[in-house]
């Protein structure tokens, strides 16, 4: 690495350097000069870029000293100048000294102007870094813009970006775009020019198939990366291949060929523990759902239930849902395994070709109740898939399970029975339920048990039964019988259990309710609920500081009734459909599922906070920091309880600690992609583009505020954007300070967020993918036009 045959200088002249020695690509013919030669000169230098240009239109670029420098850069500091015509004089005179001007205080004499003629018939264009940018991981990291035609919406910040990470060993018939393989040949010959140093390349590729390199630089952060990251992350990749081809083989008992890994389907682990859990929330998230609960309450309802299956994975810490897992817990129990098969493969092969329905499976992929417009959605997605008798017999176990589901809360069907686990674990009021002489470890495993069995059960339960009551809304407007408008004002008549914590909230603010009553009911929600270091609500001292102005307005309550041609429409597609209700008690069937869906959870994070606490209370009786604690896995500490430890246990307990804290730190170098569905996309990353749910009809434009978890409550959000990465209830105070708009980075359409959202009538865009979300943050302002399903950075 020492015997670098190329050296690099300016912009200017590394491009002059290189014009002759690529064969892959081309660098187009340029003309610069010194800003004392300029000085000196103007017009001859004028004269010389009429002659140079021959009519054609020009771009006046910068070439500063500083600008790509071995130890710093300065990309994107100073001015170019686009479509400038060759032959005027003035103009040309005018752009070169606005050029000049960006380099402010700091130009030098020795700084230069670069001109190049101006590329037209743009297919695609971006920036290739050959290595990960904050650790060096060995990827070629491509943003890129195909369907602008301009060539510096990257570099610029602006217009449509998209992203693909290529794993550097990658062979090249692994890379699916010829468009993209082309890039990637021109740049590793680039490389090989340049010392094989890892380099940051602006490039355009034209419709006629020619890669034009625009501008290479070293890249400045290279010399803080740890030297031995190449070598890790090329022996784990190994590791995770062998682990997705044993992954996607057929399985006893499980119904599809293969299967596809996925962070948002189903239970969401992004949205709801993030990409990156530490241990301690990921394996609390495993414990309470993705082991057995997700299966076991799915079958209470007439599911298939895949016996002895998990629902999440773990690789290198980062969490996926086995997809086809759970689209095996989407079957009706008794539906012949011909059927199941034909039905999980044409659903994974659905997600597969169409990834930004990743967050929609249950209303965009599976079918997994018989609503309004299901043969509708039947034939507009897997026309053909079954023949005749199958399909009949597919509807009519699936019709059969959603007839027991609808039926009036009366009896013991699962939705009744769920509640009253809920209910039930209510009733114990949390800690205090607990013998006062129980030590910290004990009360916190009785309290996870409790959760798990009367909570976590009874809420996946209530939320399938919201999610089939959300079909029904949803396929009763795409057949025109209840408008989108209609269905958020229902929406907004749901009183859940946010509207009065708004409420209480600003009852305590205007002193017309006691503190102490708001946090008894309140105290336990936390940001981060499965996050041991997040602090409750009932431990922020400043949970009541409001600005002046802030509070959200209390909203009267707002009754919802059916209109008589909507009750006429409902009831003639209950009738056709042979269900036994009416339009009235579908309508309290839906109030009844998506309130109690949100209670429920409410419920259940309460017995899981207050074991956090336990544990936290555990931990400084042994001498283990919550920071700690978040390093070590559920599992491990609960077994204390049944096999002793031998040494000091503080000891034992911090080295593991350590440990999983550089095995996190070693996995941040590790780039996955949020869908897998083969090996090959071990090496091949594209980060997708989400489809944001949009929630109400609204159109609002302001400031974006980022929030996370330690953001404090006193933070004047009134009239802005919010964002978040991950929601969930614990952030539910941010809807008493009257924001304008939330975004999140995660989330789906029947999301925590989405129906807080939707209840308060309040403008967002949820699960809008991690491109959009970063690009937003960044630049500070937004539109979001929830009609025209639109989000707009500014």
């Amino acid at each position: 690495m020492t015997d670098i045959l190329f050296k690099f200088g300016t912009k200017a002249e590394t491009l002059a350097r290189l014009r002759s020695k690529l064969k892959m690509s081309s660098v187009l013919p340029s003309y610069f000069f010194t800003i004392d030669e300029w000085n000196v000169k103007k017009e001859q230098i004028l004269q010389e870029i009429v002659d140079f240009g021959a009519a054609q239109p020009l771009i006046i670029r910068s070439s500063s000293q500083y600008e790509d420098g071995k130890q710093e850069s300065m990309a994107g500091a100073f001015e170019s100048c686009l479509n400038i015509p060759s032959q005027d004089k003035a103009l040309l005179l005018k752009s070169i000294e606005n050029v000049i001007s960006s380099y402010g205080e700091n130009g030098r004499s020795n700084d230069q102007v670069l001109i190049q003629p101006m590329l037209d018939n743009v297919d695609i264009s971006g920036v290739i870094m050959t290595h990960d940018m904050e650790l060096g991981a060995p990827y070629y990291v491509v943003n890129y813009d195909d369907e602008s035609g301009l060539t510096d919406t990257i570099t610029g910040g602006v217009g449509i970006q998209k992203t693909v990470l290529i794993y550097r060993k990658t062979e090249l018939e692994y890379i699916r775009s010829k468009r993209i393989k082309k890039v990637i040949e021109a740049t590793k010959e680039l490389e090989s020019f340049c010392g094989n140093l890892p380099l940051d390349i602006e490039f355009v590729l034209s419709q006629g198939g020619t890669v034009y390199i625009l501008q290479v630089r070293q890249i400045s952060l290279a010399n803080t990366w740890h030297p031995v990251t190449e070598r890790r992350v090329a022996r784990k990749l190994g590791y995770i291949r062998e682990f997705i081809a044993q992954r996607n083989k057929p399985r006893l008992g499980i119904y599809g060929r293969k299967t596809l890994l996925g962070v948002m389907p189903d239970w969401n682990p992004a949205e709801i523990i993030g990409t990156s859990p530490s241990p301690l929330a990921a394996s609390l998230y495993r414990f309470l759902i993705t082991r057995d609960v997700w299966r076991e309450a799915r079958q209470q309802m007439g599911y298939y239930n895949p016996q002895n299956e998990e629902l999440m994975t773990l690789i290198d810490h980062h969490p996926y849902i086995d997809v086809r897992n759970s689209f095996n817990s989407f079957l009706p129990a008794k539906l012949p395994e011909k059927i199941k098969h034909k039905l999980v493969n044409a659903w994974i092969d659905r997600l597969t070709a169409n990834p930004e329905l990743h967050d929609k499976v249950e209303f965009a992929v599976a079918q997994t109740c018989v609503d309004f417009a299901f043969d509708l959605d039947y034939e507009e997605r897997y026309s053909g898939l079954l023949d005749k008798v199958e399909l009949a017999e597919f509807r009519m176990h699936l019709w059969q399970l959603t007839k027991d589901c609808l039926q009036p809360g009366e009896g013991n069907n699962s939705l009744t029975s769920a509640l009253a686990m809920i209910n039930k674990l209510e009733s114990l009021d949390g800690r205090q339920m607990l013998n006062g002489e129980t030590d910290n470890l004990e009360r916190a495993t009785q309290l996870l048990y409790q959760c798990r069995q009367l909570g976590t059960k009874a809420f996946s339960i209530i939320a399938r039964h919201a999610f089939i009551a959300e079909s029904f809304l949803h396929s009763a407007s795409k057949l025109n019988v209840l408008s989108s408008a209609r269905i958020q004002e229902f929406k907004s008549s749901l009183q859940t259990i946010t509207s009065n914590l708004t409420s209480d909230y600003n009852a305590v603010c205007t002193g017309e309710l006691p503190a102490s009553t708001f946090l008894h009911q309140f105290g336990h929600l936390r940001p981060g609920t499965y996050d041991i270091t997040s602090l409750r609500y009932d431990e922020w001292v400043d949970l009541f500081s409001t600005v002046s102005g802030e509070l959200k307005p209390i909203s009267e309550s707002r009754e919802f009734q059916l209109t008589p041609e909507e009750k006429n429409g409902l009831n003639n597609l209950l009738s056709k459909n042979l269900y036994e209700i009416d339009a009235e008690q579908l309508i309290q069937y839906a109030r009844t599922a998506i309130v109690n869906r949100e209670h429920s959870k409410f419920v259940f994070t309460r017995s899981l906070s207050n074991a956090l606490s336990e544990l936290t209370l555990w931990g400084a009786d042994v001498g283990l920091a919550k920071e700690d604690i978040a390093f070590l896995d559920i599992e491990s500490i609960l077994n204390l309880r049944l096999s002793p430890a031998l040494e000091d246990l503080d000891r034992i307990m911090l080295d593991q600690a350590a440990e999983t804290k550089r095995s996190l730190q070693a996995a941040r170098s590790l780039k996955l992609s949020h869908i897998i569905s083969g090996v090959d996309d071990v090496y091949v990353v594209p980060i997708h583009r989400s489809m944001p749910n949009f929630i109400t009809q609204f159109r609002v434009e302001g400031m974006v505020i980022l929030l996370k978890q330690d953001t404090p409550v006193h933070t004047d959000l009134a009239g802005c954007i919010v964002c978040i990465e991950n929601a969930d209830p614990g952030y539910d105070w941010i809807f008493t300070k009257n924001i304008a708009a939330l975004v999140t980075k995660f989330g789906g359409v029947n999301s925590h967020m989405a129906i807080r959202c939707a209840e308060f009538a309040i403008p967002a865009a949820i699960g809008c993918g991690e491109q959009v979300f970063n690009r937003i943050i960044s630049n500070g302002r937004a539109i979001l036009n929830c009609a025209e399903k639109t989000i707009k950075s500014l």
